[in-house]
């Protein structure tokens, strides 16, 4: 799954929160070009059961979430969801 927040930043402190709460890995990469078609943004990639723990966090840290995205293979492709809602 992909977090989109507003800056890297922003995404530095995201991961960082999720991570120190010790049940899940973060890593921030830049977000994938099917979804940011200027390339320009930045992403908290999870496992997608962390969906809920990650907005909780961010919305304790003040962190405001863009998007967020699910990542599946469909017919040998990557294909996104929208979750967010």
């Amino acid at each position: 799954m992909y977090i989109v927040t507003g800056s890297v930043t922003s995404a530095m402190r995201l991961a960082r929160a999720v991570e120190r709460e010790g049940e899940y890995f973060a890593d921030v990469v830049h977000t994938p070009a099917a979804l940011s078609p200027v390339g320009c943004s930045y992403s908290v990639k999870l496992k997608d059961e962390a969906y809920e723990s990650a907005k909780r966090i961010a919305e304790e840290i003040g962190i405001k979430i863009k998007k967020a995205y699910t990542e599946k293979i469909k017919d040998g492709e990557r294909v996104f969801y929208d979750i967010s809602g």
